[in-house]
């Protein structure tokens, strides 16, 4: 291996970070990828292979990242989506890639699955131990927290137009502030009704 190795790694890395979250992976280019690196577009696939490879890679390295970013506390999943937000909101790159991903590669990431299923026996054990509901399967409940954190990005733009908070700066508080109550509500419901499969089937 060339003594730069390391550092033309590193350099087609970022570039495919930044190609990949603006582009998505059919959009992306190689020959981009490689010209703001600075590098040969043949040491692409000498290190990272296939275009897709480097996508999965790249997103799988983002999403390990941000796991390791964010500590989760079953017991306060509110919490855990404030913090979801927080680093989305520093790392906007990973929140593309995450939509990207969802468009474009539709099939699990190891490391992410990893990481996933740590979160949910945390979920589980909390469940078990009374402190979140158990009406709701771990795996989903994690998924209606994620969606939660992702809302805004995934609400069309008709819906948006209709955003009448000025400016961003105020814009962003105020939603981790709503995130945070709605997966408190969600988390922890009104004790008056609980949703049960049957309830909704009946109700057909």
């Amino acid at each position: 291996m060339p003594p730069d190795a390391t550092e033309t790694k590193r350099r087609l890395k970022k570039a495919a970070v930044e190609e990949f979250a603006r582009h998505g992976l059919a959009g992306a280019r190689v020959d981009r990828i490689a010209e703001n690196a600075a590098a040969n577009k043949r040491s692409i696939y000498m290190h990272f292979g296939t275009k897709e490879e480097l996508f999965d890679m790249v997103v799988a390295d983002s999403m390990v990242e941000l796991a390791q970013a964010v500590s989760i506390d079953a017991s306060d999943l509110a919490e855990y989506a404030g913090e979801l937000f927080d680093q989305l909101e520093q790392r906007p790159h990973v929140r593309r890639l995450y939509l990207w991903a969802g468009l474009e590669r539709q099939q699990p990431v190891d490391a992410e699955v990893a990481e996933y299923r740590r979160n949910i026996a945390a979920i589980e054990a909390a469940q078990a131990a009374g402190r979140v509901r158990t009406d709701i399967p771990a795996t989903e409940l994690m998924a209606m927290t994620v969606a939660l954190v992702m809302s805004w990005e995934t609400a069309s733009w008709s819906l948006k137009a209709l955003q009448t908070q000025t400016g961003p700066a105020s814009f962003a508080p105020r939603r981790r502030d709503a995130i945070a109550a709605a997966v408190t509500a969600l988390v922890h419901p009104p004790r008056t009704r609980s949703w049960t499969p049957s309830s909704t089937s009946n109700s057909r």
